[in-house]
């Protein structure tokens, strides 16, 4: 999904990501698979400035912490 500015945040200010800063810090993940997340909606958030896409570091973070699994044996 991508991110629409909030005016009480400046987004330059944030820290920003290419995909391939993204793919670097989680292991195992491809550019491909993150290109399908960005085509499905599915994925972290993040911003289309043209051709270049970047994600914002903190609602990376936020969108991985909402991926961890408990200690249920049934997840």
């Amino acid at each position: 999904m991508a991110t629409t500015a909030n005016p009480a945040e400046p987004v330059l200010n944030k820290r920003l990501l290419t995909p391939n800063d993204v793919v670097a810090l989680i292991p195992g993940l491809k550019l491909k698979l993150l290109a399908e997340w960005r085509y499905k909606k599915t994925g972290p958030p993040y911003y289309k400035v043209g051709r270049i896409i970047l994600y914002p570091f903190d609602d990376l973070e936020a969108w991985f912490e909402g991926l961890e699994r408990g200690g249920d044996p049934d997840d």
